[in-house]
C-alpha cells in the first residue's frame, strides 16, 4: 500500500473516531433507548476502543514520519505525548478490565485536543505560526490535507474527541449500588 492510500484510509479512520466520538455524546445527552445501548457498548468496550483508536493513531504518526519522511513540528510532538500515554495506558487497563482510566484519558486528551485544535487553526492561518515553532519544520508544513480539509493534526483531534466522550461515558456509568434499587 503506497502513502496515498494510508492517508485516505487513515482520514476515514479519524472520520470513523469522530463520528462514535459524537454519537457517544449524543448518546449522553438524549434519552433514547438506541442511547442506552450505545452507552452500554461503550461501557462494555470503551477502554479497548480508545486502545485500538490510540494505538492506531500511534502507529499511523509512527509510519508517516518513519517510513514516509513527513517530519513531526514541536506541536506534532506534543500531540504525540498525550496519545502515546493514552495508547499504553489504555492497553494496560483494558487487559485488567479496568474502566477508572477514565480519570486519567479525561485529562490528557482534552490537553492533547487543544494542542490539535491550535495546530489546525495554525495550519489554516488562522493564528500566525508561533514562535516555538521550528524554522526546520513549522508549525505550518501541512503534509497532506485529505477531502481537503483532514490533515495530521485533524486526524489527531479526533482520536482525542473520541477518547473524550468514552472517558465521560465510563465516568458516567452507573454503580451496581444504583442499579440494584
Amino acid at each position: 500500500m503506497n502513502s496515498d492510500a494510508v492517508q485516505t484510509f487513515s482520514a476515514l479512520l479519524a472520520l470513523v473516531a469522530l463520528a462514535g466520538g459524537v454519537v457517544t455524546f449524543l448518546s449522553l445527552a438524549v434519552k433514547a433507548a438506541w442511547a442506552e445501548t450505545w452507552l452500554a457498548t461503550v461501557r462494555a468496550y470503551g477502554v479497548w476502543a480508545m486502545c485500538a483508536i490510540t494505538a492506531t493513531a500511534m502507529v499511523g504518526s509512527l509510519y508517516f514520519s518513519e517510513s514516509v519522511g513527513y517530519a513531526p513540528c514541536k506541536f506534532c510532538w506534543y500531540q504525540r505525548i498525550a496519545m502515546y500515554a493514552i495508547a499504553i495506558i489504555s492497553f494496560v487497563a483494558a487487559l485488567r478490565k479496568d474502566n477508572g482510566i477514565a480519570r486519567y484519558t479525561i485529562v490528557l486528551a482534552p490537553l492533547g485536543l487543544l494542542v490539535s485544535v491550535y495546530h489546525y487553526l495554525l495550519e489554516w492561518g488562522v493564528f500566525n505560526q508561533s514562535s516555538s515553532c521550528s524554522v526546520e519544520v513549522p508549525c505550518t508544513t501541512i503534509w497532506f490535507r485529505e477531502f481537503g480539509f483532514i490533515t495530521l493534526c485533524f486526524m489527531a483531534g479526533c482520536a482525542f474527541i473520541a477518547v473524550i466522550a468514552f472517558s465521560i461515558a465510563l465516568l458516567r456509568a452507573p454503580t451496581n449500588s444504583s442499579q440494584e434499587d
